[in-house]
């Protein structure tokens, strides 16, 4: 039993399922997730549902809300049902933007060194091409030019995101603060020279799906999903999660979601100081 949105683009299916149920397929942030569980246990609501797709269970977006309700021995999750193969669906990566006072000179040494990788100068309309066709592992570049990351063998995707992560946790040595920006974010960056990026693979649906069913967890902020609608504050209170009787709960649900107001909110609105790209549809009590 789920309330069902039809949107253009787009079917979806707002039901619960059972938490074991779930796939996820990126690792969390822990501050970001010890945050999480503290709102929860101060709201004692769910905001928003995971998105989830329909055939494999495989979580796209939400993996800290699926790692804070494990931690509250919540037993469901409200969940929003997608077709992941649904072309509409887009998958991109996120790039790492470099904060710090250090030349970027010296954060191209410091990573090459700590990860032993050699490195080939090349520009950076090149090195986004590269490593978009995975001919590269990864580049470092700034304004104009970029450096390819090249590690001594071989990696698999998974291997090359644990790389990314390492490159990370290196740059923060030496006091960089990292921003996740999307590409054309990342991109402007360079072209006016504001900060060192660090240009990432993008994966595909596949290797999203084949990782989440393995068990196999990429590093965090691998994937960016472009889901082109999303339903909002169906607010869920927590205790309904605790229940084994997913029968009953999903009664709850229904009723719950079908005594409120859908509102429609066009892409690009900003929803409490979120901008959101996709079309959003809101659940009002009025």
């Amino acid at each position: 039993m789920g309330v069902i949105i039809d949107t253009p683009q787009l079917r979806m299916e707002i039901k619960f399922l059972s938490i074991k149920s779930l796939f996820t397929h990126e690792e969390t942030i822990p501050k970001a997730l010890e945050q999480l569980i503290q709102n929860l246990l101060d709201t004692q609501i769910l905001q928003h549902p995971i998105i989830v797709d329909t055939d494999t269970n495989v979580v796209l977006d939400g993996m800290h809300r699926v790692a804070a309700l494990k931690s509250l021995d919540c037993a469901i999750a409200p969940v929003c049902l997608v077709d992941y193969q649904n072309q509409a669906i887009e998958l991109f990566a996120w790039y790492r933007e470099f904060d710090g006072d250090l030349p970027f000179h010296k954060l191209l040494e410091k990573i090459t060194f700590e990860g032993q990788y050699n490195t080939i100068k090349t520009s950076s309309i090149q090195a986004y091409e590269l490593v978009n066709t995975r001919s590269a592992m990864a580049a470092l570049a700034y304004g104009k030019t970029a450096f390819l990351l090249t590690p001594k063998s071989s990696l698999t995707i998974k291997e090359i995101y644990d790389k990314i992560a390492e490159i990370e946790s290196i740059a923060r040595k030496i006091e960089y603060d990292i921003i996740y920006s999307t590409e054309a974010d990342a991109l402007k960056s360079l072209q006016f020279e504001g900060h060192p990026v660090l240009i990432a693979p993008s994966l595909s649906k596949e290797e999203v799906v084949e990782s989440a069913l393995q068990h196999k967890l990429f590093a965090h902020k691998t994937t960016r999903h472009i889901v082109p609608a999303r339903p909002l504050f169906t607010n869920v209170p927590l205790s309904w999660l605790k229940t084994t009787n997913l029968e009953e709960a999903s009664q709850q649900l229904y009723a719950h979601l079908n005594s409120k107001q859908i509102v429609k909110k066009d892409p690009g609105s900003i929803i409490d100081g979120r901008r959101y790209e996709e079309c959003t549809y809101l659940f009002s009590n009025s």
